[in-house]
């Protein structure tokens, strides 16, 4: 007798559990897809499931800035570390430029360059001011400055640094001023005035109006 009604029992829980399960509504297979057609109206297809609205919407505070050059401002050479792209106007300061003073400094074409080598042993794989505007050249730390090439502009270059300036060539320059007040300044390399009139001491310089001709 116990068995027949346990057996009754478990048949009954089986029948029900059956019912229920073929009862429940899987609600997502209703939003199941694979194109927006089988959508419906006011849902599309994403992902294989219908959603609401046309996708994720973009947040605009998230859209990444233009980027501008390393000069803070369009138009400025990449090796200026602050720049005026108007009155083209170049600073190329080694205290921020990440080591790039390890490496030859090129003075923009056309660029009033100031380049201030304050960093020991810095601006020691040469400056090319050739195509330069001007150049105003500070060798204030120990050891800086080395193959200093002045172009056809004024170029002016100051060597309070111990050791600094060990070569400078005023070539072309119409107003080259080489000031070697550093301690060992000047030494031990070569200073090239624009001629033998405008030698300053270890230096050059422009006072004579033989030794200035820019407009």
């Amino acid at each position: 007798m116990k068995t027949a009604l346990l057996g009754t029992i478990i048949g009954l829980l089986i029948a029900v559990s059956a019912t229920t399960s073929c009862s429940i509504n899987h609600r997502s297979d209703q939003y199941a897809c694979t194109k927006s057609s089988d959508c419906e109206p006011g849902r599309t297809c994403s992902d294989g499931f219908c959603i609401t609205g046309e996708g994720p919407v973009v947040d605009a505070g998230k859209v990444d800035a233009p980027k501008t050059p390393d000069g803070g401002q369009p138009g400025c050479p990449s090796q200026c570390t602050s720049c005026n792209a108007t009155t083209k106007s170049c600073v190329i300061d080694c205290a921020m430029a990440n080591g790039a003073c390890n490496q030859p400094i090129v003075c923009p074409a056309g660029f009033k360059c100031d380049i201030r080598c304050n960093q020991d042993n810095a601006c020691r794989q040469g400056i090319n001011c050739l195509q330069g505007a001007s150049c105003q050249i500070s060798c204030s730390a120990r050891q800086s400055c080395d193959q200093v090439a002045c172009g056809p502009g004024a170029c002016s270059v100051t060597c309070n640094g111990v050791q600094s300036c060990r070569n400078v060539a005023c070539g072309n320059s119409c107003a080259c001023d080489v000031m070697c007040t550093g301690n060992q300044a000047c030494f031990g390399g070569s200073i090239s005035c624009s001629s033998i009139a405008c030698r300053s001491g270890l230096g050059c310089t422009s006072s004579p109006n033989l030794c200035h001709s820019c407009q």
